[in-house]
């Protein structure tokens, strides 16, 4: 996993506390075939983790509307991890 210092995380710019480490995220995960050199936004750990998951939902399910996946964690879901994670999935079906 990468990280670097001075990165902001994409899901807010403000944490508190502040995360520790950013990891790159792809856009188009690599397991999806992704490219390994292709797009990639700083995450905090929390909002990287949250991405993948409901990016596992929505190709389970068929799709995750933004209600659902609130309802799913029983809390906010940050819409910068709602909007990876479907950017994600329109990809993995045209893909």
């Amino acid at each position: 996993m990468s990280h670097d210092t001075g990165r902001v995380c994409g899901c807010a710019v403000f944490h508190r506390p502040a995360p520790l480490e950013l990891h790159a995220h792809h856009i188009h995960p690599i397991y999806l075939g992704g490219d390994p050199r292709g797009e990639t936004v700083w995450l905090c750990p929390t909002a990287h983790t949250n991405v993948h998951e409901l990016l596992r939902l929505m190709i389970r399910d068929g799709g995750l509307s933004w209600t659902a996946a609130g309802d799913l964690y029983d809390q906010s879901v940050s819409r910068h991890a709602y909007y990876l994670a479907s950017k994600a999935y329109l990809l993995h079906l045209a893909g």
